[in-house]
């Protein structure tokens, strides 16, 4: 006879029992989704009704917001820097630059020793390693300069043709920093600046008029391409949105190939992310789900995601809410609450390393706040008077060129 018939099962296994075998306990599932992305966890949502609403649910989102601040890079090449502008006693203005967690200072490129004035750090974090330096000259004219602090190498960025080329002595050129980041589809590094035109109030000069030979009126954005070692125009289909920032207010930000900045609509003061993709060249926008002025809404990157803060009536009650996927509305998660914190004020200088936001208090002391403990702690820095940037730097010892070096 055969042995497998002649056996009896270890038990009576019936329809119930198998099922449950298949069972996930919720426990082990909040668990388990906990560590996923927002854009996961959404489309994990279609799998069961009580999935769905998982972003209700204030035990699964105490999870979800403990492993989203503990999930950073920790390894010794992710620093938080702090690019200060100050004047001392002398009412001298210089530039600093320095790395809170390791308490390095960082000498600025040589194109800057002697000139250090009107500086920026510009965009909220370093690029592959690359920082992008910003120098406001006469007549509002913008000096980019690339440079990697670890193997001391630096690129000057050549002006744009509507700066070098033959101009109306009564026309004034603007240009305005509004991204800088990498296309990796080419290996390259790009910068995009904003540049209008202004007859300084001069009587008679009508900018209705024809222009001069050669000379555009209309203002554009304009791009350039390092590995091109060039500029050139970009245009934009959708006029309906204005760009909201300027070279030195840090609005702007990049990850993931883009950059991205806030918008308000013409009509109905609407907010969107506005997003610029750097290896298509294209521009896109998500909407976002706030009804606030604008005054008292900002974007950072927090842990890798972009994150909108929103400070409602200047109230000092922070809502923080992060995006999920580009483009997609109904995917933006308001994440965390902070507040109210009288002694803090507005707006926020950003974002650095294991999630912490610094901000300046109102007696001037530069101070951070860990999102976990809800712990502020003093950076010993006094902040009066002074223009500061936060943000992350990522060591490395590859060329600015790449491979086009």
């Amino acid at each position: 006879m055969d042995y497998q018939q002649k056996q009896s099962p270890p038990f009576n296994e019936s329809s119930d029992s198998k099922v449950s075998r298949k069972y996930i306990h919720d426990d082990l599932a909040f668990y388990v989704l906990s560590k996923l992305t927002i854009k996961s966890l959404k489309r994990f949502g279609c799998v069961r009704k009580s999935w769905y609403s998982l972003f209700d649910d204030s035990d699964f989102m105490a999870l979800f917001r403990n492993h989203f601040i503990s999930h950073h890079n920790s390894d010794d090449h992710h620093h938080t820097f702090l690019f200060i502008y100050l004047r001392d006693c002398a009412d001298r203005e210089y530039a600093e630059l320095r790395l809170l967690d390791s308490r390095i200072k960082l000498n600025l490129p040589p194109p800057f020793l002697e000139d250090d004035r009107f500086l920026s750090i510009l965009g909220k974090t370093s690029v592959n390693g690359i920082f992008c330096i910003g120098h406001r000259g006469n007549r509002n004219k913008v000096r980019y300069v690339l440079w990697n602090p670890a193997t001391e190498e630096f690129v000057n960025i050549p002006p744009s043709p509507d700066e070098v080329m033959s101009k109306h002595p009564l026309l004034g050129v603007f240009h305005k920093f509004h991204g800088f980041g990498y296309d990796q589809l080419r290996d390259d590094f790009k910068v995009i600046q904003y540049v209008s035109f202004d007859t300084y109030g001069c009587v008679g000069y009508d900018l209705d008029s024809p222009p001069p030979q050669g000379i555009m009126y209309n203002s554009f954005f304009e791009i350039y391409s390092l590995r091109n070692n060039s500029w050139k125009i970009l245009h934009i289909d959708d006029m309906s949105l204005s760009i909201v920032g300027n070279a030195f207010t840090g609005d702007e930000l990049y990850t993931d190939g883009a950059c991205h900045w806030l918008v308000k609509g013409r009509i109905h003061d609407t907010i969107a992310l506005m997003s610029f993709d750097l290896s298509h060249e294209v521009f896109f926008t998500t909407p976002i789900d706030e009804r606030s002025e604008l005054d008292y809404g900002q974007l950072a990157v927090l842990n890798g995601s972009i994150a909108f803060i929103i400070n409602h009536d200047n109230n000092n009650i922070f809502h923080i809410s992060i995006l999920g996927e580009l483009g997609v509305k109904e995917s933006w998660i308001k994440l965390f609450i902070y507040g109210p914190v009288p002694s803090i004020e507005w707006s926020l200088i950003g974002f650095g390393n294991k999630g912490y936001i610094f901000f300046k208090k109102k007696d001037d002391e530069l101070a951070y706040v860990d999102l976990s403990t809800q712990i502020i702690e003093e950076l010993g820095v006094n902040g009066e008077d002074c223009y500061c940037k936060i943000g992350i730097y990522k060591e490395s010892l590859l060329s600015i060129r790449g491979s086009s070096n």
